[in-house]
């Protein structure tokens, strides 16, 4: 029989419960649902027990707290609801029942964060370097699903007492998944621990890489934080940070939904949550991505795996190394623009091609098509740290999608390199020369079932005599919806022959990039206040500079031209010599009282301070910092005796000393003091704290380069020396 529900109290527009009732055990536990309120009414034809439990809703029965419920005598009560035909529950009862509806939100990312090869992962695992992946560079996943998981973990309140074990748990996870979690990078150069170092080869040589997420010194910043706290801040650290309940307390999820990912990348989810039930659990939540790949839905991230646990109110920020992207440049200022965007994730704001500013909206760093105003010191560098372009230089564009229905309409592009003088123009007899790399992109083919993956090529082609034409890949309206993290035009630096009489060779030098575009009939098109060729044809449109993250300037002339200082020359870094007072030993052995000196000779330094005029020199060297330290033994103690920034250790490129300045060989002193290392410091005490009076020893220099290709720094630039030494006193 169907009974009318009356909720005794409620007012309109009051927020009340979806009500049901479930059958018990003999344990008084929830076994099942029997009804659910519908329409105001609910059937207990099903209803076989004595005893019946009235509650919200909810998905799983389980999850239900009996003292949550309200339990009934049905043989007694069924007595009065078969006389009035209802069934009566007063506030007291439903009104614990309604719950609250909690919505989290989050946004899913493609970001690269430049681990190209084995070397500059190992490198971040020993908090040797970073993980380079600017959250403004990264691009939003395209049509992909995000899983929404409630983690519950029902061990609280947190004891004091367990704070040890979860740090020892959360440190033995770290040194089994250093290459997945490594540690945040040093403040600067320095002797790495040994174990860390056998950790991470050993995890390299089990094949410990992820994919499914961005890599993250997270868990390693927490497990610093929590041993520098007492034991009650770690208390109530631990319970504000969702990421180290795992690491306590063993939980079981479940997913909640899915939802899916916004165009531009974000996400949100709403359920409804009744909090009462489980007093002494807490709910975390994680999320998988997931993308129709291939026609096969593939996970891109999984949250479980990253150890990336979030409270409700916390705005989720998922980063995957893989996935796919859609195309989506960033908006400029201004319509009908043109502009050089960026070198890899390097906006070319940060590239030093714009340092007269602007005037009235006008650029004033170009003088000319193909030519910039006079060089300063470090034109062409990365802005900052002064860093070269070097390898393959990924370049994109930006430009108004209106342009495509502009009349003329820019239809091709063009880019093209030459070798710059110190004026800024190209070399005496030298002309831009088009870059002829095949270029193709991918987009979403949305007319196969399921959406797959096509590609149509851009270039090179040849069109009324103008070579090195590309198609200018539009987008929006009725353009392919192409994949993200493509580029325009790829640049080799490594070839780019330099003709300075005496200069550094092919590879290096200051040379200028330059961009036109062209209408569908290969004519080349210039903005309405340049200066056109009797060739040109004016359009409405701006070459535009770019020169911080929201302002720009237009560029008066027939073409768009950037200065690029490129060097693909690595850092050297050399162990020469060892040294006491008889002198250099080929054998590496030295006797000494425990109060001298150890002294080596090295070098560390970029070879671009060394070259001779008419080349260029920047203002601070390309070697970005050196570090030379000692291990005693094997995994013994170590200890530092040179640093340094970006100065080349020495007088120009010459040998120098760490700790003293010897007289034979006659080599350069340091520039800056330098700590005083002696043989005692060096040999130090055994276990048992007695002086050793002997050991060997390993001497490692590492010298580390500033080169860029706009994805971060290079890795196989640096510079590394181990060599051997036993000492005595």
């Amino acid at each position: 029989m169907a009974y009318k529900v009356v909720l005794i109290g409620a007012q309109a527009h009051e927020q009340t419960p979806h009500i049901a009732a479930y059958s018990l055990d003999t344990l008084g536990r929830v076994s099942g649902k029997i009804a659910v309120v519908s329409d105001g009414e609910i059937d207990l034809a099903r209803a076989r027990d004595d005893v019946i439990a009235f509650g919200p809703n909810v998905a799983n029965p389980a999850e239900l707290n009996p003292k949550g419920l309200v339990t009934l005598q049905l043989a007694t009560q069924r007595q009065v609801w078969d006389k009035t035909g209802e069934i009566q529950i007063p506030a007291q009862w439903w009104r614990r029942w309604p719950g609250f509806t909690i919505c989290l939100t989050g946004n899913a990312y493609h970001c690269r964060p430049i681990i190209f090869d084995r070397a500059r992962l190992r490198s971040i695992a020993l908090g040797q370097q970073e993980i380079f992946h600017p959250i403004e560079c990264c691009q939003p996943l395209c049509n992909a699903v995000v899983e929404v998981w409630e983690h519950t973990t029902c061990c609280w309140p947190f004891p004091i007492y367990e704070v040890p074990r979860l740090i020892d748990n959360l440190a033995a996870f770290l040194a089994a998944n250093p290459i997945m979690f490594p540690v945040p990078p040093l403040p600067g150069p320095g002797p790495v621990e040994a174990t860390l170092v056998r950790n991470v080869d050993a995890a390299l040589g089990a094949g410990k890489i992820s994919k499914t997420f961005l890599p993250s010194t997270t868990l390693s910043t927490h497990l610093a934080t929590l041993r520098s706290l007492s034991a009650q801040d770690a208390v109530t650290y631990v319970e504000a940070n969702p990421i180290l309940w795992p690491f306590w307390c063993t939980g079981s999820s479940v997913e909640l939904g899915e939802t899916a990912v916004n165009p531009d990348g974000s996400f949100s989810f709403c359920y409804h949550y009744y909090p009462f039930f489980l007093f002494n659990c807490r709910h975390s939540y994680f999320y998988k991505v997931k993308q129709l790949i291939g026609g096969t839905w593939t996970y891109v991230y999984d949250g479980s795996a990253a150890n990336q646990y979030f409270s409700a109110d916390e705005v989720a920020n998922l980063e995957t190394q893989t996935g796919q992207t859609c195309f989506q440049p960033p908006g400029l200022p201004g319509n009908n623009y043109i502009a050089f965007q960026a070198i890899g994730l390097t906006n070319t704001w940060n590239l030093n091609s714009h340092w007269n500013g602007a005037s009235g909206g006008i650029d004033q760093t170009q003088k000319g098509d193909t030519s910039m105003g006079p060089l300063p010191d470090d034109a062409g560098l990365e802005l900052g740290n002064g860093a070269p372009w070097a390898t393959t230089l990924y370049l994109l564009l930006n430009y108004d999608p209106a342009l495509q229905s502009a009349s003329p309409s820019p239809y091709y592009y063009r880019m093209s390199i030459v070798q710059s003088d110190a004026s800024g123009n190209p070399l005496s007899g030298a002309t831009p020369q088009p870059l002829l790399t095949p270029i193709a992109w991918s987009y979403f083919d949305t007319s196969t079932n399921p959406v797959s993956i096509g590609t149509q090529s851009l270039g090179p082609v040849t069109v009324n005599g103008n070579q090195g034409l590309y198609q200018i890949p539009y987008f929006g309206g009725s353009n392919p919806d192409w994949l993200g993290a493509q580029y325009h035009q790829l640049l080799d630096t490594t070839t780019l022959a330099n003709n300075l009489a005496g200069g550094p060779g092919t590879g290096n030098g200051q040379f200028l990039l330059v961009l036109e575009v062209f209408d569908a009939g290969g004519n080349r098109l210039v903005p309405e206040i340049a200066t056109p060729t009797a060739t040109d044809t004016k359009a409405p449109f701006n070459y535009v500079r770019l020169l911080d993250s929201t302002t720009t300037a237009n560029v008066p002339f027939n073409s768009l031209t950037h200065l690029l200082w490129v060097d693909n020359r690595p850092v050297v870094g050399a162990i020469e010599y060892f040294m006491n007072s008889s002198g250099v030993q080929i054998c590496q052995y030295y006797q000494e009282s425990a109060d001298t000196p150890f002294v080596v000779g090295f070098q560390a330094y970029h070879a671009v301070m060394c070259d001779a005029s008419p080349s260029p020199r920047p203002t601070r060297t390309f070697m970005s910092s050196f570090g030379l330290s000692w291990q005693e033994g094997l995994g013994g103690t170590s200890g530092t005796l040179a640093s340094g920034g970006d100065t080349n250790w020495g007088t120009g490129c010459t040998l120098s000393v760490a700790n003293a300045a010897p007289t034979t060989p006659p080599m350069t002193a340091p520039p800056f003091n330098v700590p005083k290392v002696t043989f005692g410091e060096m040999l130090g005490t055994d276990g048992m704290g007695h002086p050793l009076t002997a050991c060997s020893f390993s001497i490692n220099l590492g010298v580390y380069p500033k080169h860029t290709n706009g994805f971060g720094t290079i890795s196989g630039y640096e510079a590394f020396s181990v060599a051997a030494v036993a000492l005595a006193d």
